[in-house]
């Protein structure tokens, strides 16, 4: 399950990705150097007030929009529980789910 650091920097990424901005683009246009960018949505960093603001601002997004992340946290305990639930089934079993998960996409 991801921290609430990880998560703000999912939830950044997401409204960076969701307006077609790189990471690069999105640094230059906040005034920050890409890796910090990156550090941020990887849940290294936190972004300063000042970083946050100019972040939203970009982002057209709400301080709230960016601290509204149960869908993250959500998904990634999904996963978490199914990737332990997985590694208890024999391999045959696996790749039984695995045909059928193919099959439907």
């Amino acid at each position: 399950m991801p921290t609430t650091k990880q998560a703000l920097g999912l939830r950044i990424k997401e409204f960076r990705e969701r307006n077609g901005f790189t990471q690069d683009k999105l640094a230059e246009m906040v005034g920050i150097d890409p890796k910090h960018l990156s550090r941020i949505e990887n849940g290294k960093n936190y972004p300063s007030i000042e970083t946050l603001e100019k972040l939203a601002a970009n982002l057209n997004a709400t301080f709230e929009d960016l601290f509204q992340f149960s869908h993250i946290l959500d998904k990634n305990n999904l996963i978490d529980k199914t990737i332990r639930l997985l590694e208890k089934l024999p391999v045959q079993k696996i790749k039984f789910i695995y045909k059928i998960i193919r099959e439907l996409y």
